[in-house]
């Protein structure tokens, strides 16, 4: 193989369920692949490893360092990789893990080699909170993942932390992953801070650890309404799920790190026919699921032009992960 060309799901993650860590593991996610937005990569083999992405210098050095360990630890030759498009970085959507888990199979595949995104996530410094964006690529659909271990033993976290300022963790183990229903998904990133760097560092420090009864409201709806109402197809209870999951633990400081804009603009989906509406990780990308969301589609796309800005997604899940597009 001379070339290839890859494109990695975004992903919506519903919230962190532990950030108490009292029994003994912490973090755990909930999330969603989405069809759209998504990463496009070519690689092709090359004399000398060259990344390009003009748009944005700061990924292009990530995914240098990123594949040059790739290229240590399996022994690999080099490629000239170029990012052909990827979703608006800090916004919620986990752009760089697709970026730089999509770049790292690229050229694992171009030599010949495959290895789980998983191991890869490990090798490139990714999944040390959240494993949802992880689990995406290498399946799609609806996951939960488990957290990592927490004080205790190796391998393990021994403080609240963000994936960005995450060393030497391994992506925590997926226990769900099911096929999500044909529901259109909404994505509206409205002009918004997204939280990123040092402030996400800190309030992590600040407000953990979340009380552990709230620790435990999360986990019975999510056993008791969210995952049964995914393999039922019922989006009325998955709604109420979503709501009552978006109001309690973690996710209430998340919200409260956003701008009024972006709390007007989630009152305009709730209140315009959008169901299990909320924020995906710490925004300011919302999303909202429906039967058939095309008005809403088309009203947010007005609402966002007259409140400064931004972008409207109309999308479905995505139950398949990496696609390959193209080989040579």
């Amino acid at each position: 193989m001379r070339s290839i060309r890859i494109s990695t799901p975004a992903r919506l993650h519903f919230g962190l369920i532990d950030m108490n860590g009292e029994r003994g593991r912490v973090d755990g996610g909930v999330g969603l692949a989405l069809e759209s937005p998504h990463t496009v990569i070519d690689a092709e083999k090359s004399a000398d490893l060259t990344v390009a992405y003009p748009d944005e210098p700061e990924i292009e050095e990530r995914v240098i360092t990123g594949l040059e360990a790739v290229r240590q630890k399996y022994d690999l030759g080099a490629a000239r990789v170029r990012i052909v498009e990827r979703p608006l970085p800090h916004v919620g959507l986990g752009s760089a893990t697709q970026t730089l888990l999509g770049a790292a199979h690229a050229l694992c595949r171009l030599y010949g080699v495959e290895r789980s995104s998983r191991e890869l996530a490990a090798v490139v410094g990714r999944g040390g909170t959240s494993g949802i964006g992880v689990a995406a690529i290498e399946s799609g659909g609806f996951i939960v993942d488990g957290g990592h271990q927490f004080r205790r033993g190796t391998g393990g976290k021994q403080e609240y932390t963000p994936s960005g300022s995450t060393v030497g963790v391994s992506p925590p183990p997926i226990l769900v992953r099911y096929d999500f229903p044909n529901w259109d998904v909404l994505v509206v990133v409205p002009l918004g801070r997204g939280e990123s760097g040092l402030r996400e560092v800190t309030l992590f420090k600040v407000v953990c650890p979340i009380p552990l009864v709230e620790v435990e409201g999360m986990c019975h709806i999510l056993m008791f309404q969210m995952m049964p109402a995914v393999l039922e197809h019922d989006l009325d209870v998955f709604g109420v799920a979503m709501e009552g999951f978006q109001k309690i633990g973690f996710k209430v400081f998340e919200f409260r790190a956003q701008t009024a804009l972006l709390h007007e603009c989630l009152s305009f989906l709730e209140e315009n026919g959008g169901t299990a509406t909320g924020m995906s990780s710490w925004g300011p990308a919302l999303f909202a699921f429906g039967e058939d969301l095309s008005v809403l589609h088309k009203k947010s796309l007005a609402w966002l032009k007259g409140h400064g800005g931004g972008d409207a997604i109309l999308t479905k899940a995505d139950n398949a992960g990496m696609k390959i597009l193209d080989e040579a």
